[in-house]
């Protein structure tokens, strides 16, 4: 396995796994989540914006020329309430189904861990749905916790 920054090249195996992303969540949250069309997941302009955005860290992991696994971060200079603490977002992270649980998510965001130092972070974030248990136990492992909680009431 390789980990690598993506390029453009890559894009049509990055909108596979960001469409399984988008189905993944429309399937478990249709109340929030739209099904789109594979390419309304992560359109290409934005994709290659992102490659040529110093604040935007995109890598795959690559089992030959299979893209087996993607994260996508993002350096914060101010995050919401809080001014001037630098934070790398862990925007997205995905692995194949058929890849998981062989350490290939920690080792993306281990890379990302390196970036975001690197950037001067002090912190590390990301946002995940309550209904995504094996992610939430995942980034348990991973060492981070529950910073804050968004609670719902259905009417």
């Amino acid at each position: 396995m390789e980990i690598r920054k993506l390029a453009g090249s890559d894009y049509e195996q990055v909108l596979e796994q960001y469409a399984a992303v988008d189905e993944l969540h429309a399937q478990a949250r249709p109340d929030f989540f739209v099904h789109r069309e594979k390419e309304e997941s992560y359109p290409r302009e934005a994709f290659l914006e992102n490659l040529a955005n110093p604040a935007v860290l995109q890598l795959g992991a690559f089992d030959d020329d299979r893209l087996i696994g993607i994260v996508r971060a993002t350096l914060w200079e101010e995050s919401g309430m809080v001014k001037g603490l630098r934070t790398v977002c862990l925007d997205d992270i995905y692995v194949l189904p058929a890849y998981r649980r062989r350490g290939i998510a920690s080792k993306l965001s281990g890379e990302v861990e390196t970036w975001a130092k690197e950037q001067g972070a002090v912190r590390l974030e990301l946002h995940t749905w309550d209904f995504n248990k094996e992610a939430v136990a995942m980034y348990r492992a991973m060492g981070m916790t529950p910073q804050r909680y968004v609670f719902e009431k259905k009417l």
